[in-house]
């Protein structure tokens, strides 16, 4: 196998890494967000509330479009463990 395409194929994860991580990263900082700006509303003071709204809000995520998300991710880790023994030569 070539030096570009196993160059090819990290880039392919890496990019279908960040794919899978951006969605849950962004709703996750709108979450925060909000709920810092509630709680300065409301002067309330309590640390675990982010925290646990986030938790839940990611685990339905990943729940709902968990499958969706993952998919190209799977699939390039599967070509890529397909072509374990090209990498050898």
């Amino acid at each position: 196998m070539s030096e570009e395409q196993l160059i090819s194929g990290l880039y392919n994860i890496f990019y279908y890494s960040a794919v899978f991580l951006m969605p849950p990263l962004i709703l996750s900082t709108a979450v925060a967000f909000l709920i810092g700006l509630l709680q300065a509303i409301t002067q309330i003071q309590e640390q675990t509330l982010p925290q646990t709204v986030k938790i839940l809000v990611i685990g339905f995520l990943l729940i709902a479009f968990g499958g969706v998300l993952s998919a190209p991710l799977y699939s390039a880790s599967d070509e890529i463990f397909s072509r374990f023994h090209e990498y050898a030569k």
